[in-house]
This record gives C-alpha cells, structure tokens and sequence, in this order.
C-alpha cells in the first residue's frame, strides 16, 4: 500500500513538473544525421554559461531546409575542421524547431576559453544586418528556461553573446539586442 501511494505521489509530482516546464520541440540528432560524433567530452552540470550565436549561413523555414542546412554546418565543422562534432549544443531553425547539436552536457567547440562552461546556442542565418525572427528568439529562450528547469543549467545562468567574450561579431548586432532583454542575460562576463 506504501509504494502504491508513493507511486501516485510520485505521477503527480512528475505531472506538476511536467506543466511547469514547457520544454520546445527538439529534433534529435539521430532524426537530421546519420553521422556519429568522434570523441565525447562531458561538461559539468549544473552549467553556469549559455552564449548565443548566429551561424551566417542562409536562413531555413522548413524542416527539410533546416535539417540538411544543419547538416551543412555538421560537415564543415567535422570534415572541413577536422573537428569531433557539430561545435554548436543546439541550432535555432527559422522552422520553429530547436535542432540537437551535441546537446545538453557534451562539450561544444563554439566559444574559445568557455567551451568546458557553456551551452551553446547558434541561430541559422546571419544576423548583423537583418532582424530575426521573434518566433526563433521566443524558442531559444524557452530552451534556455527548460535547461534551468531541469538542472542542466543553473538557476542564476548568465547568457552572454558571443562578441561579448571572443573576438567576432556574433550574434549579429540584431540578434545581440534582442538577448539583451532576457532576464538571464549578462552585460557582465
């Protein structure tokens, strides 16, 4: 009798979680490659950075163009880089999808010197002299609350634009204003 309430206690708390945290639609990596990453290192959680990039790439509204624009990005940084994966942790498609890059806890190749401390989060498309697109800044702000929500990334996250802490334009100057208005977001680094 003990653990079947335990077990009711337990779906309810997973059901209470479950409506707090609205978690976006994330495509697997499984589901846009085949390509399996080379060697893994694992980041320590919970993570205290997410910088935020933009991948100066055309931009994708479908999840055909997304998915193989994803892929694009995969092979340069793999085959052209020489590199053990994709550099980015999650990819933003114009398609209102979140795409898994080496996701939540392996270690990314995306900002030099915070790499072993960040998440990182690339937008498709280039951002530096056009405005992005709300949809795609609402989505990786809700990844972003669903990694603080369950503990991959600590509560007191700082967001930071990459430009804020390597030398490079990214975000993109649009971009990099509109995660100015997050409440995560850092001036300081």
């Amino acid at each position: 009798m003990m653990s079947r309430i335990c077990f009711v206690l337990l779906l309810a708390l997973s059901a209470s979680f479950a409506t707090k945290t609205k978690c976006p639609n994330i495509i697997k990596r499984s589901q846009w490659s085949t390509v399996p990453p080379g060697e893994v290192n694992y980041l320590i959680v919970p993570i205290p950075y997410v910088i935020i990039h933009h991948t100066v790439t055309p931009e994708c509204s479908t999840r055909s163009s997304c998915t193989s624009r994803v892929d694009n990005i995969r092979s340069f940084h793999m085959d052209t880089n020489g590199w053990d994966d994709i550099g980015y942790s999650f990819l933003i498609g114009g398609d209102g999808n979140v795409y898994e890059g080496c996701g939540w806890t392996r270690e990314g190749a995306h900002t030099y010197g915070y790499n072993k401390k960040s998440v990182g989060i690339a937008f498709i498309g280039n951002f530096e002299r056009k405005e992005v697109n709300q949809t795609m800044v609402d989505i990786a702000h809700q990844l972003i609350k669903c990694g603080k929500s369950q503990g991959i990334l600590r509560n007191n996250v700082r967001v930071l634009g990459g430009r804020q802490v390597i030398s490079t334009a990214s975000p993109g100057s649009y971009l990099y204003t509109k995660i100015q208005d997050w409440s995560e977001w850092s001036s300081d680094p």
